[in-house]
């Protein structure tokens, strides 16, 4: 060893040298040995080295977190897959039980059951609508815009007159039935139809004039006829009610100047013939 080195070791302190022997990793074997060396040649024991410290264990590998995630998987399709198994046994025996209660009833038994439906009558309007422009003169239908106004017009009142005279001529024949009530509501719906279009002013000619006149007239009276007689149906009230027979006629007599026949009954409609004395 030369006289430089000895003094580096000559100038240390015992608690220098043991820390230099204690931790053998820190330094090279040969200067650990040296003070070994020195610290025998001073006395001192020499303190035996601190262990290393344990290496930390290494992270799991990336399989072993796979294997983890596929054995959950397994666990949880397994679980699903009882679930389905669970839920389709349930169905089956419900099944199974619906069926066996079909069996002991017996095949379903069909019943008449009578509907008091509203025909539709879109044929019979069609008729009307078709009909009446006949009695208009032709010089009153050379205007275009009065022609489609008053088309309009025939269509919204005869599509709620036959519905009207569908219901009252059931209620004549004592047909009516147990909707007749909700039935002449509806009805009464279908003429607001006729009585958006009735508020305008129309500049017709003197017979389409006359005709919108009659048919408003008509539609006031059928209203308030369907208003009336559903609490007139018990014991046929209706029959002897001298308002409603009147309404009835007047609607008869307005009607028949616009087409001969009820498109709903095939019946000529009545005209009122007044006589005056001579």
């Amino acid at each position: 060893m030369s006289d430089s080195v000895s003094d580096f070791y000559h100038q240390k302190t015992d608690e220098q040298l043991q820390f230099i022997v204690q931790q053998p990793a820190l330094y090279h074997p040969s200067l650990v040995e040296a003070s070994q060396r020195e610290l025998r040649r001073r006395g001192v024991a020499v303190a035996a080295p601190v262990p290393a410290p344990a290496e930390a264990a290494p992270p799991p590998r990336a399989w072993g977190k796979a294997v983890g995630l596929s054995l959950g998987m397994v666990v949880l399709v397994s679980g699903i897959y009882w679930l389905q198994q669970h839920s389709d046994a349930q169905k089956a025996e419900v099944q199974a039980r619906n069926e066996a209660r079909r069996r002991h009833q017996g095949p379903p038994q069909l019943t008449e059951v009578p509907t008091n439906a509203i025909p539709n009558f879109d044929g019979a309007v069609a008729s009307a609508v078709a009909q009446q422009p006949s009695r208009v003169p032709a010089a009153e239908k050379t205007d275009a815009q009065h022609l489609r106004q008053y088309r309009e017009l025939l269509k919204r009142f005869w599509t709620a007159e036959t519905q009207t005279e569908h219901l009252t001529s059931q209620a004549q024949a004592g047909k009516a039935g147990p909707m007749f009530v909700d039935q002449a509501l509806l009805v009464r719906q279908t003429w607001r139809g006729w009585n958006q279009a009735a508020v305008y002013s129309y500049k017709f000619g003197p017979v389409m004039k006359e005709h919108f006149e009659r048919m408003a007239n008509a539609a006031s009276s059928q209203q308030h006829i369907l208003d009336q007689l559903p609490a007139k149906l018990a014991n046929r009230q209706f029959i002897n009610d001298k308002e409603l027979n009147a309404r009835q006629a007047d609607v008869q007599d307005w009607l028949a100047a616009l087409v001969p026949r009820s498109p709903v009954t095939g019946r000529p409609y009545k005209a009122t013939l007044l006589k005056a004395r001579l």
